[in-house]
C-alpha cells in the first residue's frame, strides 16, 4: 500500500476542518455587528457567498476522499477534479 492515499486523506481532512472553522468564523463575525442593518449587510455580502463556497469545497473534498477509498472506483475518476 502506498502512502499517497493516506496523505491525500489527511489533506482532505485538514481542508474539511478548515472549512468548518471558516463557517464558524463567518457566523460569529456576522453576529458581532453593531446594528441590525449591518448584520443584514454582512449576511448578504459575506456570509451567504462565503458559506456557499466553503460548503461546496467541503462536499467536493468529502466526495473525492470517498472516491479515493472506494473499492470499485476507477483510478482516473478518483483523481479527476
Amino acid at each position: 500500500m502506498t502512502l499517497l492515499p493516506l496523505l491525500l486523506t489527511l489533506a482532505g481532512s485538514l481542508v474539511c476542518v478548515g472549512c468548518v472553522g471558516g463557517l464558524a468564523f463567518l457566523l460569529s463575525w456576522r453576529d458581532l455587528a453593531a446594528t441590525p442593518t449591518e448584520r443584514a449587510r454582512r449576511l448578504y455580502r459575506a456570509l451567504l457567498p462565503g458559506a456557499t463556497v466553503l460548503l461546496g469545497l467541503l462536499l467536493w473534498t468529502m466526495f473525492q476522499v470517498m472516491l479515493l477509498w472506494a473499492r470499485g472506483a476507477s483510478p482516473a475518476l478518483a483523481i479527476a477534479p
